[in-house]
């Protein structure tokens, strides 16, 4: 990196080195505050130490066990997701742009939905894409249309769960015909009527969290929200019902539970 002086002040040169097109997930562990609340911070240290970042553990092991029969061993490193823990904001930035590095950024994110849900800690999330810069200097500064656009998405929810925009679809590079049918097929995503904050429902490909089977099925999502003395309102309870709603259609349409 070099700075170049001018009569405008200082250029970075080669800024364009800092920006790249990525697929960027972004989520939001729903109920925070109240976890922040109601619980002592040595409970928030264990919870991000035994459920947050095993999940994402485990996440980053399921997807290397899966990509590392379908890739070279000298490709693997492209397909690395980057991952930001910022409060109760999880970003993955892919930055490969390709069929690989979207099924990549669909698996982390299944996986984290998924065991999060298991462990007491609902989630709701979304996957963009766009331009996205992440600088390592005083701290750690990430902003881009790309996150941007995720965190938009995630907002918009009613539930525990996670929107994929419909553009990053079409600019997966050599993405072929079949990969959509192939995502389905697998259960790692499925299409559904999301529910939105104004009350109404949008058709959308989202991640399917449920292959990885609750214990004790539905009623583990209910408890879900209100583990770890988290307090239910009526807000919630619509983010429950919504949820609820999700898991069981998804569910009923498993062959068998697995």
């Amino acid at each position: 990196m070099a700075w170049v002086w001018g009569g405008e002040g200082v250029v970075l040169r080669n800024l364009v080195n800092f920006m790249k097109n990525s697929f960027v997930a972004f989520f939001d562990i729903l109920g925070f505050k109240n976890l922040v609340e109601k619980n002592s911070h040595e409970d928030l240290m264990e919870m991000y130490e035994f459920s947050i970042n095993k999940a994402i553990g485990l996440a980053e092991d399921v997807s290397n066990s899966i990509f590392k029969v379908l890739i070279p061993n000298e490709h693997k490193n492209f397909l690395q997701v980057k991952i930001y823990i910022i409060s109760d904001s999880i970003i993955l930035v892919q930055e490969e742009m390709t069929e690989l590095g979207l099924m990549s950024l669909l698996h982390y994110s299944q996986c984290i939905l998924g065991l999060f849900m298991a462990d007491g800690i609902p989630a709701r999330g979304a996957i963009s894409f766009g331009q996205i810069t992440i600088q390592e200097n005083k701290g750690t500064t990430i902003f881009g249309l790309g996150l941007t656009k995720a965190y938009n998405l995630e907002a918009k929810q009613e539930w525990s769960g996670c929107i994929i925009d419909k553009e990053c679809f079409d600019v997966a590079l050599n993405l072929n015909p079949s990969f959509i049918e192939n995502l389905l097929q697998h259960s790692i995503i499925t299409k559904f009527n999301v529910p939105i904050k104004d009350g109404v429902l949008i058709d959308q490909y989202v991640v399917d969290w449920t292959l990885y089977n609750l214990k004790n099925g539905a009623e583990d999502v209910r408890i879900a929200f209100s583990k770890n003395k988290k307090e239910i309102n009526d807000s919630v309870s619509v983010k429950i019902e919504n949820t609820l709603h999700f898991y069981n259609t998804i569910i009923k349409k498993q062959p068998s539970s697995l």
